[in-house]
């Protein structure tokens, strides 16, 4: 349901828009967001069996980030203004340029076994290899593969809904994504400090979306996503699961 912005512009008072009956208009409400990470580096899945045999299986990495994300902080822009002096030093403006950020940072949940470390250490490693002077682990094959940045960059959709899991508020999608860190350095430890470990990773972005054809996929990707509360209401003891 959509909410009522003519209930908004009339209540400029009060401000209040609880109940059911007057001036009704629901909050935006922060914390439910999702990720899903589109066209990763194929030679990602392999490359993670090769540093790390048996360990992941078929299973597929863009559900785990998707799994492990924690907080997103998508790129803003700065309207830049150009600045004219006016008799007496008075001042007045007009715009410059438009300056977009070109990273989004994600925050991941580690879990046992560290599967984000392999993940981005195995996507750092294919596009730049330490162990041979910092060249590319992407070499042309005959399908005519090689290194370019559709062979190393992905595709990523962020999106935020309301409590429901699948009303979409804020989406945008985001080309030329690779990580900026391998996180090697965040897995310190200390005898006096037991917890958790999240691992914040910076990703470049070349292209920001936040167009219709943006909105709608990433309204599909909610209802696939929603369609694993099923497996939270029904109960694992009952033949019938109900």
């Amino acid at each position: 349901m959509k909410n009522s912005f003519t209930a908004i512009a009339n209540n400029k008072f009060s401000r209040h828009f609880g109940g059911t009956q007057i001036g009704v208009a629901d909050p935006y409400v922060t914390g439910y967001h999702f990720i899903y990470f589109a066209a990763l580096p194929a030679a990602l899945n392999s490359y993670l069996g090769q540093l790390y045999p048996g360990k992941y299986g078929s299973v597929k990495v863009e559900n785990m980030l998707s799994a492990l994300c924690m907080s997103v902080t998508p790129p803003g822009g700065t309207l830049n203004k150009v600045e004219f002096t006016g008799l007496g030093g008075i001042k007045w403006a007009v715009p410059g340029n438009i300056d977009y950020g070109n990273e989004v940072s994600i925050k991941f949940l580690e879990m046992k076994d560290t599967p984000i470390l392999d993940i981005m250490h195995a996507w750092i490693k294919i596009i730049r290899d330490y162990r041979v002077g910092s060249a590319s682990d992407l070499i042309s094959d005959t399908t005519g593969a090689g290194y370019s940045n559709k062979t190393y960059a992905a595709e990523l959709y962020y999106w935020t809904t309301s409590p429901d899991g699948e009303n979409v508020q804020y989406y945008a999608g985001y080309d030329g994504v690779f990580p900026n860190k391998d996180p090697q350095d965040l897995f310190t430890s200390d005898v006096e400090s037991i917890g958790r470990l999240d691992v914040e990773i910076g990703f470049n972005v070349d292209h920001v979306w936040h167009e219709k054809w943006v909105y709608d996929k990433c309204m599909q990707l909610a209802s696939t996503f929603a369609a694993d509360k099923t497996q939270f209401t029904k109960s694992p003891y009952l033949p019938t699961g109900s």
